[in-house]
């Protein structure tokens, strides 16, 4: 009885492991994924929005978005568009409209991103300057 027992959990624990992995996410994950890190950002959220991004880049995008903040006050993040460059890759465009404190006008640029498909979900994989 003991190894019927043994053997069911084994089977049990082997067949919830299959399908584990990058490859349980995908294209709809990836948009979920842009949308929360978008509106994160959008909302000033910054450590938020950094929990969809590489971890090794994660101090590097804090700094980077709380610089931009000081100069800018974000109106609007829209994705433009997502090319899949391969399962596990995407391109991504994103409008920004946002006022420049310094002459408080309303600007829009686009945004260039790199997601990348890992074991926990679809990650932001650079971090990119507001172009001038």
């Amino acid at each position: 009885m003991r190894s019927l027992i043994v053997a069911t959990l084994l089977a049990c624990a082997a067949s919830s492991s299959v399908g584990c992995g990058k490859h349980v996410y995908n294209r709809d994950d990836l948009t979920i994924d842009l949308a929360k890190h978008h509106i994160d950002l959008r909302w000033g959220r910054i450590e938020n929005a950094a929990q969809r991004v590489n971890p090794e880049l994660r101090g590097p995008f804090v700094q980077a978005w709380v610089q931009r903040l000081q100069g800018i006050e974000l109106q609007d993040m829209d994705v433009a568009g997502v090319a899949m460059i391969d399962e596990d890759t995407a391109e991504v465009i994103v409008n920004v409209t946002y006022v420049d404190r310094a002459t408080m006008g309303v600007r829009n640029a686009q945004l260039p991103e790199r997601w990348v498909r890992t074991d926990v979900g679809w990650r932001l994989a650079t971090v990119s300057p507001l172009p001038e």
